[in-house]
């Protein structure tokens, strides 16, 4: 047992940004040019520019933003290191030239912090399956103690193969309820690969006390009190293992490996043969063979699947599991005997990816079930600033993901879509359906085709006038657009826009509702909704549901008054959400 361990760091909490920042740093003049506050503060300017961060207070020196992200990204082999010192800016590094020149190695120029093999596949990876399999290679490299981290303990040690270790043998108790964020807290204190049993012990006697425990604050406290007992050991105050236990519970689940089943930490069950490979093969590199570790981080780890027969083989698992949930074998994509690895593992993606779609067809079909309704009714609750039910447990940790997340939810509930699950949402969510980022721009955040018309949402946690500027242009961009697509199949299009509060100004913009085409005006039907009128409807729903075509009059009775003014019109769309709800 030692100073306790963690992925990334505490600043790149979300490592589903990290392809962002990524991105970022390969479009930008930062790549290989990283050295010094100048640059650090440039690199943290240029992320809060694409979105992927917030600089919250621009008066103090905020390089560490920057420096903590290429950290991050040195730290998991997706840009090289700075091992020298002395080095100046533009200059090349000895130790990256002596990799190069052991392991043939292609692609870098020698210069500290520049995107490497495995950050740049990260960088080409479109879907969820291709990013899993980067953060696998990469978290499969990771090492402590390295060169990269030499001050990490003495014996050479993998966290995330210990991780699957843990798992793997809590999967065989009779308790396997998978690990939670506090038990992962005992996890990362230890270091040794000989260690398992012991941290399986220490799990089941702390599962002893919290099970004794009586009602929420009860097991919230032997929750506190194992943290508080930890804390020492580790040489951090409970509340900084606490974030610890989150950043480690996150990486994980980005390599497809593990997933969530409710609040806890488990084995994806479709990827046991591939765990079970893994920890069967998987071989650390001694901390002396420093280039060898270097080349395995900044290629990326090789996987079972690199091998031609295990790719085959999870080919042929996937197709059964495919046909098992329905799939027509003429549906899948032939195997032919001539093709390369690479083409073998893109045809097994494709299978991972339809099986995923298939099951989030089972997920949107589960969202109109009342234990569903009532947790999405508790996310828009938290996110509106309302009081939630504790025994909920409800966790959101980038409010305008989940806002898109738990709305998308709701019209799921509300359900007969005619477009795909999928199709109805621009942004991305993981293997369990929780979020990875907002939509991106050029689009809706949400579109929902049913029988007889079509519903835009879009939504915001902006407020005050800044949300008129934010949000009056592209809201009427993107119904107008969809207008135009559904025009030929005579749907009527109406938009939805839902914030904490509406401004006036905002009000105003989707009252008069016009959308210019050259000359030409386009009249659109925008409803603009406040969260807690929204959470109002949802609870009608959860106690007297109605279906898609009674939200629809809602929608045609909040826009027939629409020729007052906006205050007005806000109140009596107010009117026509307490009628609906009566």
């Amino acid at each position: 047992m030692g100073t306790a361990w963690h992925f990334g760091n505490t600043t790149v909490r979300n490592p589903q940004r990290i392809r962002d920042g990524l991105k970022v740093l390969q479009k930008s003049t930062l790549n290989g040019n990283l050295i010094g506050k100048q640059q650090e503060s440039l690199f943290a300017d240029t992320l809060e520019s694409a979105g992927v961060i917030t600089i919250s207070n621009k008066d103090r020196d905020y390089s560490d933003m920057g420096r903590k992200w290429r950290s991050c990204f040195s730290q998991l082999g997706f840009i090289t290191h700075k091992f020298s010192r002395s080095i100046n800016p533009n200059e090349t590094d000895n130790v990256i030239r002596e990799v190069q020149s052991d392991y043939e190695f292609s692609g870098l120029s020698g210069k500290p912090y520049e995107i490497t093999p495995s950050g740049q596949r990260m960088i080409n990876a479109e879907s969820l399956q291709q990013q899993n399999e980067c953060m696998l290679r990469a978290l499969l490299a990771y090492q402590i103690p390295s060169v990269v981290e030499p001050k990490n303990g003495v014996q050479s040690f993998s966290p995330f193969v210990f991780i699957l270790q843990v798992l793997s043998k809590l999967s065989t108790k009779n308790d396997d309820r998978g690990l939670s964020k506090v038990e992962m807290a005992i996890v990362q204190l230890y270091r040794s690969h000989d260690e398992v049993d012991t941290v399986i012990d220490k799990i089941i006697e702390f599962r002893e006390k919290y099970d004794k425990a009586k009602g929420r604050v009860g097991k919230r406290k032997q929750e506190r009190l194992l943290l508080q007992e930890l804390a020492p050991l580790a040489g951090v105050k409970w509340d900084s293992l606490k974030d610890y236990s989150d950043v480690n519970f996150r990486y994980p689940r980005l390599t497809g490996l593990v997933s969530l089943k409710g609040k806890r930490l488990v084995l994806h069950p479709n990827k046991t043969p591939m765990v079970k490979t893994i920890l069967k093969s998987y071989k650390l590199i001694d901390k002396s063979n420093q280039n060898e570790y270097l080349m395995r981080l900044w290629n990326g780890a090789q996987l079972p699947t690199d091998s031609e027969a295990n790719a085959l083989l999870e080919i042929e698992r996937y197709k059964g599991i495919l046909i098992e949930s329905g799939f027509e074998e003429e549906e899948l994509i032939p195997i032919q005997d001539d093709l390369q690895v690479a083409d073998i593992n893109l045809i097994r993606m494709k299978y991972e990816e339809m099986y995923q779609l298939f099951l989030e067809e089972k997920f949107a079909k589960e969202q109109s079930e009342s234990a569903q309704v009532k947790e999405v009714i508790a996310y828009l609750k938290k996110l509106d600033k309302q009081a939630v039910d504790e025994e909920l447990d409800i966790e959101i940790d980038d409010p305008p993901s989940y806002l898109e997340w738990a709305v998308w939810r709701a019209f799921l509930a509300i359900n007969h879509l005619v477009n795909k699950p999928h199709e109805a949402r621009r942004f991305k969510v993981d293997q369990d359906f929780f979020p990875l980022s907002t939509a991106s721009g050029g689009g809706a955040d949400m579109v929902f085709e049913f029988e007889n018309f079509v519903l835009v949402v879009e939504v915001t946690l902006t407020t005050s006038s800044r949300q008129e500027a934010a949000e009056g242009e592209p809201v009427r961009r993107h119904v107008a657009k969809e207008k135009v697509k559904y025009q030929e199949m005579n749907k009527p299009v109406y938009g939805l826009f839902l914030a904490r509060s509406i401004d006036n100004n905002t009000a105003e913009t989707f009252r008069i509702g016009v959308w210019y085409r050259g000359d030409e005006p386009d009249f659109i039907n925008i409803v603009p909704l406040t969260l807690n009128q929204f959470i109002l409807i949802m609870e009608k729903f959860e106690t007297n549901s109605f279906n898609n075509s009674d939200f629809r009059k809602l929608l045609d009775s909040c826009l027939i008054p629409r020729n007052a003014h906006a205050p007005a019109w806000k109140k009596e769309i107010e009117k026509q959400v307490v009628s609906f709800i009566r």
